[in-house]
């Protein structure tokens, strides 16, 4: 009877560890706590890039890629093609939202604990002195408003397509000259 009672508390143990991984992967529970990026709120946006670039090269007969980075197979090289041009796109993708200039905000791709996120960057500069020396033209508050949740991006390349969705984070900060 323990042994019966060990393996069920096992199993259900097993259980709850995989769907909280899950459902934290599925929310990406890891950008809430990184502390300094808040997940856009805005709508999802799809984007799509058709590689035409002769330096990047498809073999159908063993369905992999050569470019610059050397040779791998298809989804490996379009999985990172795919957030590549996630990131591209996120600035146009809130421009088009606002109704204001966007001058100084940056974006960028980070490694969190669950995978890549797209960033849309907010950064305050200031000098020694402690005073502002630039500033992105939009408030944090109005980019978090508008930046997509996620960006559907996808790639294709000879005929072959891939799909990725990619989660959006903004995140603020501020930074001082030594």
């Amino acid at each position: 009877m323990e042994r019966r009672q060990y393996l069920a508390a096992l199993g259900g143990s097993i259980t709850a560890v995989v769907g909280g991984t899950a459902l934290a992967s599925g929310t990406r529970v890891d950008i809430a706590l990184d502390g300094s990026l808040h997940r856009g709120g805005g709508e999802p946006a799809a984007t799509t890039k058709r590689v035409t670039d002769s330096s990047v090269e498809y073999s159908p007969e063993s369905n992999r890629v050569e470019d610059g980075n050397g040779t791998e197979p298809f989804r490996t090289w379009a999985r990172r093609a795919a957030i590549e041009h996630a990131a591209e796109t996120v600035l146009p993708i809130v421009d088009g939202r606002l109704d204001e200039d966007i001058s100084g905000l940056g974006r960028g791709i980070r490694s969190l604990l669950f995978g890549l996120v797209v960033t849309v960057d907010h950064t305050v500069t200031r000098n020694r002195d402690g005073e502002v020396v630039s500033e992105p033209t939009v408030p944090m508050e109005r980019v978090l408003a508008v930046a997509p949740r996620t960006i559907r991006a996808t790639v294709e390349l000879a005929g072959e397509s891939f799909e990725r969705s990619v989660p959006v984070a903004v995140g603020h900060s501020e930074t001082q000259y030594l």
